[in-house]
């Protein structure tokens, strides 16, 4: 699978236990825990050093609660993932933990590779409803755990733009001196379609609702937009969020959307001429943070106790201490743990204020639920019925109208 595999062994833990007597000491468990790395087609050394600096601690941590937890970590690009996890799965070696974004913690549940999790009403009162949505199968159940959010943002070099764009029309008027990228997945333009209230639109379709002409035109509003952003000179739309970044950091792009999940390799890269900012706002005045959910989902494979000690490593990390902890240290993320979000989001430094922006709105009772959000990024087809519309919008295929009315139909699941 193109991995690193890194054993945790405390020989210091072990040798400890066993000088206090044999009659103290158990064996250990050995938990299988495999990590998604969204940040190239191959696992580096760097990566390995990125994850171990933020994992090392958790580590330690989780297992001076449970001495016996033997964690056994695994890094895997996304590339192939789930048919991967498939065949350990089948072979009857799958993983007892698998830390992944949200679609793909769905995709596994789809394809039977990991079991659902029941989580109290007390555990759940601290995380916001609409984030245990995103990680909701069709069926109802619970395909994993939320623990980290990932905030969608605007990077840019300040070095060549001093002041971000805070609208879309301002985007527009600046692309005239300024080069921006966008990346032309739905995942990483669905913030342009929540800034007409689009949204609002396709949650009423799916949920088979009455036509409502004023619904449709905003979603006819945003493809007008997609499609006029096509036409400047200055505004790129490019396949994926890697390219984004390598346009930013060589030079190519001054302005970029951008997800927190990559603020330490831009940071790296680009030092002092990095900058962020909220991304631009649209004619709707409801802000909405966009998130990328981390998960850890619970493998098909483990045994009675290998099962008790992952919901043990699920229980700690979710903890406002340990949530808290890790999202500062790293500096990218966002807790689930509205008590720890309200931590971070007073103590992370002006350099990440647009972070903090998010956070504070993310915590509020009447935060964006993200239902149509989830629904969609959930099925498959319809994921790929709006992106298609869109691609044929933006290379002006399909008129903005053809592609409204398309979409909208497909959430009702009407033939084309």
């Amino acid at each position: 699978m193109g991995a690193i595999r890194i054993q945790y062994l405390a020989l210091g833990t072990a040798l400890a236990v066993l000088s206090a007597g044999c009659s103290s000491w158990r064996p250990p468990t050995v938990i299988k825990v495999v990590r998604t790395v969204n940040s190239a087609e191959t696992i580096s050394s760097k990566d390995y050093e990125r994850l171990r600096e933020v994992t090392e601690d958790a580590i330690d941590h989780i297992r001076s609660v449970d001495p016996s937890i033997r964690p056994q970590l695994t890094l895997s690009t996304q590339t192939n993932f789930v048919d991967e996890i498939a065949d350990q799965t089948q072979s009857g070696f799958g993983p007892d933990l698998l830390i992944t974004d949200s679609d793909t913690a769905l995709e596994l549940y789809r394809r039977k590779l990991t079991d659902p999790m029941k989580i109290s009403p007390e555990d759940r009162a601290d995380t916001p409803n609409y984030l245990f949505d995103l990680v909701t199968a069709e069926d109802g159940q619970l395909v994993g755990r939320p623990v980290n959010q990932f905030v969608q943002l605007a990077c840019f070099n300040k070095e060549r733009l001093e002041v971000p764009p805070e609208t879309l029309e301002d985007m527009e008027q600046d692309s005239e001196s300024n080069n921006f990228g966008m990346a032309l997945q739905l995942k990483d333009l669905f913030w342009s379609a929540e800034a007409f209230d689009a949204g609002e639109a396709m949650e009423a379709a799916m949920a088979k609702r009455p036509p409502d002409p004023d619904r449709q035109s905003k979603v006819t509003q945003w493809l007008h937009w997609l499609e006029s952003a096509s036409y400047q000179q200055n505004i790129r739309f490019l396949n994926d969020q890697r390219s984004l970044r390598k346009g930013l950091i060589s030079g190519e792009l001054d302005w970029i959307t951008c997800w927190s999940s990559s603020l330490r390799e831009l940071r790296e890269q680009m030092k002092d001429k990095l900058a962020l900012a909220p991304l631009p706002k649209g004619p709707s005045t409801k802000l909405k943070a966009a998130t990328k959910l981390q998960v850890w989902s619970l493998g098909r494979n483990s045994s009675r106790i290998q099962r008790e000690k992952a919901r043990v490593m699920i229980d700690f990390i979710t903890k406002p201490w340990a949530q808290k902890t890790y999202a500062l240290a790293g500096r990218n993320s966002l807790p689930v743990n509205q008590k720890a979000a309200k931590i971070v989001a007073s103590k992370i430094p002006g350099g990440t204020a647009a972070l903090v922006m998010y956070a504070q709105e993310s915590i509020k009772e009447k935060a964006a639920k993200g239902q149509s959000k989830a629904r969609v990024f959930r099925d498959p087809a319809r994921y790929q019925e709006i992106s298609d519309a869109l691609m044929d919008t933006i290379y002006d295929i399909r008129s903005p109208e053809e592609s409204a009315n398309d979409i909208i139909n497909s959430l009702r699941g009407e033939e084309q």
